[in-house]
């Protein structure tokens, strides 16, 4: 056998352990919410509760997390100089429309930029989801989204489900699939 073909029977190998032990493509257990819709969405192991914090609106008005208890929240923190971000927030404002009536929020969390520039890209994008500052980055670093976008879904009671640093697709088929089980499982 010559090395090619040794390195290509391996592969396959490898390949097919893998798929057997159900790292491939494997469906979560019934009952489970497959957090793979969403390419990179990471769920987070132990599902503790995330830090509270109250931050202001563009009105003044004070917003806690904890104000969207009962509820599935996405939470989102984004910045106006952030070209992800502009390329993700219409997909999220699509999201919120669709499911804002089915007890789900997305709370957008500004950090570190100037309240000008921020709220000229809210209404530049039309975004109708609630939106708060965060311009010293203070509740951006508790979370511990050091970049942006980060985005976190939490649970009713507060707890952590998942997280992905970087863009989403959040109005993909995948994204809306998963939002939907979420609330679904809410629900029971």
């Amino acid at each position: 056998m010559t090395r090619c073909g040794f390195k290509g029977w391996l592969f396959f190998l490898l390949l097919a352990l893998w798929l057997w032990s159900g790292q491939g493509w494997a469906q979560p257990a019934q009952g489970q919410v497959n957090y793979k819709l969403v390419p990179n969405l990471e769920p987070m192991r132990d599902n503790s509760p995330t830090p509270d914090f109250t931050l202001p609106d563009p009105a003044g008005k004070k917003i806690s997390l904890k104000d969207f208890r009962g509820k599935l929240v996405f939470l989102n923190f984004w910045a106006s100089w952030c070209l992800p971000c502009r390329e993700e927030m219409p997909a999220m404002e699509r999201l919120y429309k669709e499911f804002k009536d089915k007890n789900f929020v997305i709370l957008a969390v500004n950090v570190k930029d100037k309240r000008k520039d921020a709220l000229a890209f809210i209404q530049e994008l039309k975004l109708t989801y609630p939106v708060v500052f965060d311009p010293d980055g203070q509740v951006g670093l508790l979370y511990g989204a050091w970049g942006v976008p980060t985005t976190y879904l939490i649970g009713p009671k507060g707890e952590g489900l998942a997280r992905v640093w970087g863009p989403a697709e959040w109005y993909s088929p995948g994204a809306r699939e998963l939002i939907k089980a979420l609330l679904d499982k809410k629900k029971k």
